[in-house]
């Protein structure tokens, strides 16, 4: 029997998306996570982590694009032993009042003494103690709008249990541009001091 046009298109646009679908699932899979501990559980999905100390490979630049390349291309060999580093997830993104500043995680087997110097004068290599955490994860291409709301929501959680902030947001995003938006893994993380009794 001969299918008609719209139903051909609409098979060929069901089998794409689960082509797609995928895909982002097993990108996922292909890249290492850093590594933390969940502490806490608060209102909105709000995690309160613990981070171990970690080597970041760092920029500031006038936008992320512009940060993006120079770090991917200190992992892709741009370093004093032309070494490939394995991608580590997430990126870290913050604004600050030089730029947009941007991180790589550096892999676990890498210590300040092992990690290869990058050749570019833009990258700089930071070692970051361990820090404790408050997180919301959400899904979808991101926005200001989804940005300013999961922040929102991150605070009000931090302010209802009396947990203090410290620091800049700090942007999360797990995924490369090709994943689709609902296999997406974005957090905004802010640094915390947990200010609650004992017990509590």
């Amino acid at each position: 029997m001969k299918l008609s046009w719209p139903v051909m298109a609409g098979m060929i646009i069901f089998l794409l998306l689960i082509v797609w679908t995928l895909y982002g699932v097993l990108v996922s899979m292909s890249v290492s996570q850093a590594d933390y501990d969940v502490l806490d559980t608060l209102e909105n999905g709000v995690e309160i982590r613990a981070y171990p100390q970690e080597i970041w490979a760092t920029t500031i630049a006038d936008d992320q694009n512009r940060a993006f390349s120079p770090l991917f291309r200190y992992i892709s060999g741009d370093n004093e032993r032309s070494e490939k580093i394995e991608m580590t997830a997430p990126v870290v993104t913050m604004n600050t009042e030089e730029g947009m500043f941007m991180a790589f995680i550096m892999p676990e087997r890498f210590d300040m003494q092992s990690i290869p110097r990058p050749l570019s004068s833009l990258v700089k290599l930071k070692l970051v103690e361990p820090r404790k955490l408050a997180v919301i994860r959400f899904s979808g291409y991101m926005s200001q709008g989804s940005y300013d709301k999961n922040l929102k929501q991150l605070r009000e959680a931090l302010e209802d249990e009396g947990i203090s902030a410290v620091g800049e947001p700090q942007l999360m995003q797990y995924n490369d541009p090709w994943t689709p938006p609902f296999s997406r893994r974005n957090e905004i993380a802010l640094q915390v001091i947990d200010d609650r009794p004992a017990g509590a």
